[in-house]
């Protein structure tokens, strides 16, 4: 058996750390990453070992040489260009004349491979996945196995409501050397996106092998920092190079360190440190070789490389630091502090919280750095949420991090193109707005300052203009501000793209337009009344009898300004409640005004509800039933998507006006984009939608409640549960599995389907908590459903 050691990875996420160092060079407790992989490879035997490398490729050339120093053998397969995870291994395929196996050089692991090469030679795999559980699933692929571990599904780095198992892809692979030839040399091929799904699509033996043990992918700083802390912890069953001076306390050769000395640990001291008076070596310090620490300084769950020196008095706690980097007297970091090498950090400064210093920095006397030295800060949760960028106005979302967001945004997706901005009408929108569109001319580019728009407008706005996109800043009414980000089409960004967005404000490296030709600026104000006039043509009246109406509307101003040109042309007589203070009487005004209808839009013109002449007020599925079946009235034979926690019913009621209904994920992408060639939607278009039904209404010639008798009666629950997010991709796996003997689909989340019902248990993207949606035969049904799946997540949190 010979081995792939995949070495070429820059660790962009590791930034500063591997400015100048490829991710598998890391320091591990002194020693590379890919160092314990190839002491692994050896323990089982296998020795002849290809490695391919591609980022600073010399760095491990020269650290390695050919292998003898470690026992095995190293042949080296350099790649001018990215060609993939598969497509790099096959550029080793001279090599590869039998089974092999492949590893990644920046990973730590114990597991056992000879177990895991004896099931694939019993399995005869032609391909074999190495799977591990994970609490934290969403950051790796997770696989799914029949009982006799042959693969049937899996998915790369899914979104929680994907999430069917916590057993993940840990890029360890067994092989048979014939997968290679499933595709040419020199093209850019992935294993999880592409090879492996082509091997489970033609039913080829492809397999996975859960195996026991530890691994972690140190893909991040976090991570880095914890696997350190594990080694200490011997929950990896790794060599530590050192002797163990008391328990948990590993220190090497040539250690010279005073009396006095306060040795907490667990620790590593590495090869030739030296150590003053009083220094304190606390919990979780990893101090590499070459080391000077003064007297009186204080480390604790501190990380150190090679060569630093350290003067009197520091403090470091929680931080991590690189190569050979002076630290004057007095100097403080903080929690999640990181310091790229060749810095000098002057006297008495103080490094706060988890902020960045790119190497060969010098921050000067008595500074107190609060933020990186190139922007950047360590968010605790993902940049996007379910709806965009979201955070506290002037708290998380300030003009500071609007400027970096804007400038990350525009290099990674937008350089030299042209994207269109937008706000509410509120002045603090209207600041953050200015910031973004400042930011992206910093990158270089052209923006479109749309005013002050609603988010249907924005949207409809970057169709109409043909822009590459557009940012638009709203405020909800939870308090909460948030950057909506739209593509070419008008739709919200896509995985991939908030990925690369996420990615580039995290690494902090932005590719600045020069100066003397930033991108340009300019205002188009034309666009509400564009929205409008296609709104006009989209719910125009055909020949239907049209009925004498009046419409009650509690909406903001801004919303109005767009509705009341609608209902007129619908001919529907709006009066006008501006005040919020009259949503909970809206009912009572229609009842006094004798209306037929009252309408209650939310302040970004998306969210409503409706009240009939009866005062009855319609919410939920009843009004999206309404809300679709009014759509397929006007747009005979569309094709439309619906989430799948939507009522069943759709389907029917679809096919017999001659549409068609496409189920989707909960993510408002996935709905809309079904629909892409239509630049309105009527689930999150309050306007439109409104259109349709009052449309509706005139072709019927029945008012608002007989409307809604004809709809057919469906009943459906819901029930938010707790759970840690830890315990989710856990859950999830151990639920499927009770749902053996059962019907199940997997488009979003886990739905169950039962005699006369479903159930759907969906993960919460944002929120440490499930969602259960159930619909029955009746309330009773649907209700006891409910409660059936909430009993058994409970029990399984137990």
């Amino acid at each position: 058996m010979k081995a792939v050691i995949m070495a070429g990875g820059k660790g962009t996420r590791l930034r500063p750390l591997t400015c100048h160092l490829p991710k598998p060079m890391v320091p591990l407790a002194g020693r590379p990453c890919m160092e314990y992989i190839i002491e692994l490879l050896a323990a089982h035997g296998i020795t002849d070992i290809a490695v391919t490398i591609q980022y600073l490729p010399d760095v491990i050339r020269d650290y390695f040489g050919d292998g003898s120093r470690h026992g095995v053998r190293l042949h080296y397969f350099e790649e001018t260009v990215p060609l993939g995870t598969a497509g790099s291994v096959k550029h080793a395929v001279p090599f590869l004349d039998e089974p092999f196996v492949v590893i990644s050089g920046d990973a730590l692991t114990d597991f056992d491979l000879t177990k895991a090469i004896r099931f694939h030679q019993e399995k005869r795999s032609l391909a074999t996945l190495v799977l591990t559980r994970a609490k934290h699933p969403l950051e790796y692929g997770v696989v799914m196995t029949d009982d006799g571990g042959r693969i049937v599904r899996f998915l790369e780095k899914p979104s929680w409501s994907e999430v069917f198992s916590d057993t993940v892809n840990t890029g360890i692979y067994i092989l048979e050397p014939e997968v290679l030839d499933r595709f040419e040399s020199g093209i850019a091929y992935d294993f999880s996106q592409q090879l492996f799904p082509g091997l489970l699509s033609d039913g080829k033996p492809l397999y996975g092998y859960v195996a026991d043990g530890y691994w972690s992918d140190i893909g991040t700083l976090e991570q880095y920092r914890q696997t350190q802390f594990d080694m200490l912890d011997r929950k990896a069953n790794v060599r530590i190079r050192g002797t163990e001076l008391r328990p948990g306390i590993y220190v090497g050769e040539n250690v010279n360190a005073a009396s006095d000395v306060k040795w907490i640990g667990p620790a590593f001291i590495g090869d030739g440190c030296r150590i003053g008076e009083g220094v304190e070596i606390g919990e979780y310090s990893i101090i590499g070789q070459g080391n000077v620490l003064s007297a009186g300084s204080v480390l604790g769950r501190t990380i150190l490389w090679d060569h630093n020196h350290i003067a009197e008095r520091n403090e470091l706690l929680g931080s991590t630091l690189g190569s050979r980097i002076f630290c004057k007297e007095s100097a403080r970091f903080a929690d999640g502090s990181v310091v790229g090498s060749h810095c000098v950090i002057g006297p008495k400064a103080v490094v706060e919280p988890h902020v960045k210093i790119w190497p060969k920095k010098q921050i000067r006397e008595n500074t107190r750095l609060t933020s990186s030295f190139i922007w950047g800060e360590h968010l605790g949760r993902p940049l996007y949420s379910a709806y965009g960028v979201t955070g506290a106005p002037n708290l998380d979302l300030t003009p500071e991090f609007a400027a970096r967001f804007a400038t990350a945004y525009g290099s990674a997706l937008a350089a030299g193109k042209r994207l269109a901005v937008s706000s509410a009408p509120h002045e603090f929108a209207r600041l953050i707005k200015r910031t973004v569109a400042a930011g992206l001319q910093s990158v270089g580019v052209d923006v479109v300052d749309l005013g002050d728009v609603l988010p249907p407008v924005a949207r409809f706005a970057v169709r109409e203009l043909q822009s590459a996109g557009g940012i638009h800043v709203q405020l909800g009414a939870d308090g909460l501000g948030c950057l909506e980000c739209y593509d070419g089409q008008g739709l919200p960004i896509d995985k991939a793209a908030e990925r690369k967005v996420e990615n580039g404000f995290r690494q902090e490296d932005y590719g600045r337009a020069p100066a003397e030709s930033p991108g340009s600026y300019r205002t188009d104000e034309t666009m509400p009344a564009s929205y409008l006039g296609a709104l006009l043509a989209f719910t125009a009246m055909e020949g239907e009898g049209a009925l004498s109406l009046r419409a009650v509307v509690c909406t903001h101003p801004a919303v109005f300004a767009l509705l009341r040109p609608l209902l007129d042309a619908l001919g529907c007589e709006a009066v006008h409640l501006p005040a919020e203070a009259q949503r909970g009487r809206l009912a009572d005004h229609v009842r006094a005004l004798s209306a037929d209808l009252g309408l209650w839009l939310d302040d970004d013109a998306r969210g409503m509800s409706l009240v009939t002449s009866g005062g009855e007020t319609v919410t939920g599925d009843r009004l999206m039933l309404l809300q679709y079946v009014s759509f397929f009235h006007s747009f005979k034979s569309a094709v439309i998507g619906a989430p799948v926690s939507a009522p069943h019913l759709l389907e029917s009621l679809a096919e017999g006006l001659g549409a068609r209904i496409v189920r989707t994920k909960q993510q408002i992408r996935s709905i809309m984009e079904v629909s892409a060639n239509l630049a309105l939607h009527p689930l999150f278009d309050g306007l439109f939608a409104i259109g349709l039904i009052v449309r509706n209404m005139h072709r019927s010639g029945l008012p608002l409640d007989e409307l809604l008798r004809l709809l057919p009666s469906v009943y459906v629950r819901r029930e938010r549960i707790d759970c840690p997010w830890d315990r989710k991709g856990e859950i999830m796996r151990r639920m499927l599995q009770e749902t053996k003997g059962r019907p199940v689909e997997l488009i979003d989340g886990i739905k169950v389907h039962h005699d006369g019902g479903w159930v759907l248990l969906l993960p919460d993207s944002d929120d440490p908590a499930f969602s259960v949606v159930a619909q029955g035969l009746h309330d009773e049904h649907a209700l006891s459903l409910v409660h059936e799946y909430r009993e058994q997540i409970l029990n399984l949190m137990q």
